[in-house]
């Protein structure tokens, strides 16, 4: 073991590996006179590759063992946008960050960067396009604001990428840097951006010529104790349990510089904060909500895909699980297993989700995928869920996706699910989807999925058609499917402006999409014409209008004719210290949970914003309503509103507290949740805090506490 309490300092003493840099935020021309150096000159949004207003000098140099990247960032420093944040929440900050495709392919870019303050940022961009901020990789970052400047300074292991070692090695590197221009963000990067070309990576010309990097093989020890107390009212009596506790472990092994394996036994799966509470009053249709462990971190990219197959929160609370992952130059393999104690069920329908919580189940899944030029792929995918009472989940399915050189993307998805259904009590609901039961009684079904979809990007103009189609019975026992029976037709065209950097107006984009829903069958479901446009302000406004023309809907056998929504967001950030964002949505729909279904005259309207005060504090309040009444305005078939306020003090770049409070007046609930966080790195983690939760009990008696949770967490990442 190789000093794991020595890991504690690395942020604080900015210690460096090679002895021409060190790395204490400033960046000093001896310490880089060796290194390769550029320039983020280009403007790319909202301008069309102009000069960049705030320009950006970048180096870039290495050791055997590390990375090191250099930035100056020049600019209006009173106005600069930057506060000490928790890592990956300085998103609407001024940052700077590389990206680096270690494969040379475009399969991903994995980006590293920080702000003014020092505040990591680290995502990974997919070959779709796609974002991940989720992901995380350890680094060291150091940064100082200087005059007419800031400099930050990176340090970023090879041991934390993947990538095939050979003695000498050729990376493409992106440079970024997100500023701002008269109070609207500007998006930079040191090429000229090709919009005919949909693979971002393949078109920079920034190279990186490595010779004698030894990656380390990463041996990671993760473990973690967990103790708590929780409390209930039964019967009108408010009482607390026994503390309970639980200690489990997790590793991470490297078997050579393109394959890990990771490990856990007895995880913790809970999350630290609480998810942002979603209006449901009028949906059938189970949610998905984000990823945001980080045991599937690594590779979560791979298993991403447009029919949704794998969705790994339907691992719940495994008890062990294994994850091996292998990045070849041509071949990338992916097999995660586990084994479950409780199995969120979902079965879907042509109306709605039927959910269920499971019992203990042995989860699979397998996925490799042939890599080809400018991030071209083939795929295969297979998902594999077996109960410990009976019955079972597979879908196995085929994918790919061909990029050509230049403007356009076509691909495919074709998945086939079989399911053999445990006997089980979980549902009880005695309806039938065609010949079968819902309820689960043994009975075997079989369904498909496929995709197909063709994609054109110019500098002006985007456009893209697409058809997917669900069988009655398909299902994805680790995906999520909430709805099937269904043939999809959509067709988008979108045309953007751009204008003249002395202008008001930044950017505008205008855009229409089609959209055709059919059973299996034949039947028509859905048909809608959306219209929309979105203007960019050089104040740091944004405004957004768009129409929806419904012309019909049916809903479990009742047709709705000249529906329509019509929506405005409008977003106002002229600096650090305020960014409002406003909604308003209005229009006829059906009301899907009425006994009966029923068009009604709906509104929706809220706000999200974010109040800086000083350096360290931000104050989040929200505020969504929403509302259904009878055409003729008679009669009210739901209302409610969703308050909720987050405080955030940063105490340092490691130390925060963070206190929630939010209100649900649909369900007459609300809680509050104070949390206490030390986050040192992305796996290093030790959080205190406590939940109550309430709900109304009388007119003129208020909320009582009905739920009651004190709880603390130490997670440590050693180095072996």
């Amino acid at each position: 073991m190789k000093y794991p309490f020595f890991l504690l300092l690395l942020p604080l003493i900015g210690w460096s590996q090679n002895p021409k840099i060190t790395l204490d935020g400033v960046v000093q021309p001896k310490e880089w006179e060796e290194a390769q150096k550029h320039l983020i000159q280009y403007e790319f949004d909202p301008g069309d590759n102009v000069s960049s207003v705030n320009k950006t000098e970048a180096w870039i140099t290495y050791s055997a063992t590390d990375l090191y990247v250099g930035f100056i960032a020049y600019g209006t420093m009173s106005e600069l946008r930057s506060s000490i944040r928790n890592r990956d929440e300085a998103w609407q900050d001024d940052f700077v960050m590389i990206g680096l495709d270690t494969f040379g392919d475009g399969r991903f870019l994995v980006n590293a960067g920080a702000n003014a303050a020092g505040s990591q940022l680290d995502m990974k961009l997919t070959a779709s396009g796609e974002d991940d901020p989720n992901y995380n990789i350890n680094f060291v970052s150091k940064a100082s604001i200087h005059e007419d400047s800031y400099h930050v300074e990176l340090q970023i292991p090879f041991s934390s990428l993947q990538f095939t070692q050979f003695e000498e090695m050729d990376w493409k590197i992106v440079l970024y840097r997100s500023t701002f221009v008269g109070g609207a963000r500007s998006q930079n990067f040191q090429f000229p951006l090709n919009r005919d070309n949909p693979c971002l990576p393949c078109q920079s010309p920034t190279h990186l010529l490595l010779k004698g990097v030894k990656s380390t093989k990463r041996a990671q020890l993760i473990p973690y104790v967990f103790g708590g107390q929780s409390g209930a009212r039964n019967a009108g009596d408010f009482s607390m349990d026994g503390p309970r506790g639980s200690v489990g472990l997790s590793g991470l092994f490297d078997l050579s510089p393109t394959t890990s394996l990771e490990v856990a036994f007895n995880p913790d799966f809970s999350q630290v904060e609480a998810d942002v509470s979603q209006i449901t009053v009028n949906n059938t249709f189970a949610i998905a909500f984000p990823e945001r462990r980080p045991y599937f971190n690594e590779g979560n990219d791979l298993i991403q895909t447009e029919l949704s197959t794998v969705y790994t929160r339907a691992i719940n609370q495994p008890i062990f699980s294994s994850k091996l992952i292998a990045q070849g130059a041509k071949q990338r393999t992916y097999w995660l297993t586990a084994y479950d104690e409780v199995s969120p069920y979902l079965i879907p329908s042509r109306y709605t989700t039927y959910t269920a919580e499971g019992g203990a189940s042995y989860a699979s899944i397998f996925r490799t995928q042939r890599m080809f030029k400018n991030s071209s792929s083939l795929g295969f995918l297979s998902t594999h869920r077996f109960f410990s009472q009976g019955g079972s989940g597979h879908t196995i399915g085929l994918d790919g996706t061909y990029r050509f050189p230049k403007t356009y993307t076509a691909g495919f998805e074709y998945n086939q699910s079989i399911h053999h259904e445990p006997t089980a009590d979980w549902f009880t609901t005695g309806q039938r989807i065609g010949g079968y039961t819902v309820d689960l009684d043994g009975e075997t079904q079989n369904g498909a999925s496929g995709l197909v979809y063709l994609a054109r990007n110019t500098r002006n103009w985007n456009s893209g058609i697409s058809f997917f189609s669900m069988s009655p019975h398909y299902q994805t026992p680790l995906g999520f499917t909430n709805q099937n029976d269904a043939q999809v037709l959509n067709l988008r065209h979108r045309y953007t402006h751009f204008f003249k950097p002395d202008q008001a107006w930044k950017q505008l984009e205008a855009g229409i999409r089609f959209e055709d829903v059919r059973t299996t069958s034949g039947m028509k479901r859905f048909q809608s014409l959306n219209f929309q446009t979105v203007l960019g302000w050089s104040n740091g406004m944004l405004t957004e209008i768009s129409h929806r023309i419904i012309p019909y809907e049916e809903f479990d056998g009742y047709l709705g004719k000249d529906l329509g929504m019509s929506s405005i967001f409008f977003r106002f950030n002229p600096g650090e210290r305020l960014n409002m964002r406003l909604f308003s949505e209005r229009g006829k729909q059906i009301y899907y949970n009425a006994d009966l279904p029923v068009v009604g005259n709906a509104l929706f309207v809220g706000s999200f914003n974010d109040f800086q005060w000083g350096n360290q504090l931000k104050l989040s309040p929200s505020l969504r309503y929403s509302e259904m009444k009878s055409i003729d305005g008679t009669e009210v078939y739901y209302s409610g509103m969703i308050i909720r306020l987050n405080a955030d003090f940063q105490i340092n770049k490691d130390f925060s507290f963070r206190l929630v409070g939010e209100a649900n007046n649909f369900s007459d609930t609300s809680f509050v949740q104070a949390l206490l966080k030390w986050n040192p790195n992305p796996f290093t983690i030790g959080y205190i805090g406590a939940t109550n939760g309430y709900s109304y009990t009388e007119p003129g008696y208020g909320y009582k506490i009905d739920t009651a949770q004190l709880y603390m967490k130490l997670q440590y990442l050693f180095d072996l």
